[in-house]
C-alpha cells in the first residue's frame, strides 16, 4: 500500500486547495450542482425534454436509464461498500461542507458517475451540442470537491465509471437497435 501513499497524499491537498480557493460568489452554484446532480435526475429529466422536442428517440433514452442504473448500482452498491473511503469532512473536520453531509463511503462518486454515463450517452445519442453534456458533467462533479463532500480521486473515478457505464449503454442500445432493424 506504500506506493498508493503519494497519490493519496496528493489527492488530499488538492482537496484542501480547492476548498481553500472557493470563491464566495461561486458557492449558490455549485450547491446547485450539486444538488441537481443527485441520482442522476438531472440527466434523466434532460432525457424527457429531448423526448419531447424530438431531439433524442425514446429507446434511446431508456439507454440512458440503463446507464445511470449501472454506473449508480455500481458505485453505491458494490464500489463504496468495498473501498469504504471516509468522506474528506471526516478526515479534516474543520473544513466547512457546503449543503449536506452524505453519510455514505466517499468513493467513487455517484454524482460523477452519473454525470459522465448521463453526458456519455446523450453525446452519442442526442442531436444537440455535446460540449454542453461534457460541461455539465465535468461542472457537476467538480462541484462535489468544491462543496468539501469529495476528493478529486473520488470523482475521477466516478468520472471513468461513469464512461464505462455510458459505453455499454450505448452499445446495448445500438446491438438492439441493428437487431431490430427489417433485415435486407
Amino acid at each position: 500500500m506504500s506506493g498508493v501513499a503519494p497519490l493519496l497524499a496528493f489527492d488530499q491537498t488538492l482537496r484542501a486547495w480547492v476548498v481553500a480557493h472557493r470563491i464566495g460568489a461561486l458557492d449558490g452554484i455549485m450547491w446547485t450542482l450539486s444538488a441537481v446532480g443527485r441520482g442522476g435526475l438531472i440527466w434523466l429529466l434532460l432525457a424527457a425534454i429531448l423526448v419531447v422536442w424530438g431531439r433524442l428517440q425514446r429507446s434511446a433514452a431508456l439507454s440512458l436509464v440503463l446507464a445511470v442504473l449501472i454506473g449508480s448500482l455500481t458505485a453505491d452498491h458494490v464500489l463504496k461498500p468495498i473501498v469504504h473511503r471516509s468522506r474528506p469532512f471526516v478526515e479534516a473536520p474543520k473544513v466547512r461542507v457546503i449543503g449536506g453531509r452524505p453519510d455514505d463511503p466517499s468513493f467513487p462518486s455517484g454524482h460523477a458517475t452519473n454525470a459522465f454515463a448521463g453526458a456519455f450517452v446523450l453525446s452519442a445519442l442526442a442531436a444537440a451540442p455535446a460540449i454542453l453534456w461534457w460541461l455539465l458533467a465535468i461542472a457537476i462533479a467538480y462541484s462535489r470537491v468544491y462543496v468539501g463532500v469529495h476528493y478529486p480521486l473520488d470523482v475521477t473515478a466516478g468520472a471513468l465509471l461513469g464512461l464505462a457505464a455510458g459505453a455499454i449503454a450505448v452499445t446495448v442500445y445500438r446491438r438492439w437497435v441493428r437487431s431490430a432493424a427489417p433485415q435486407a
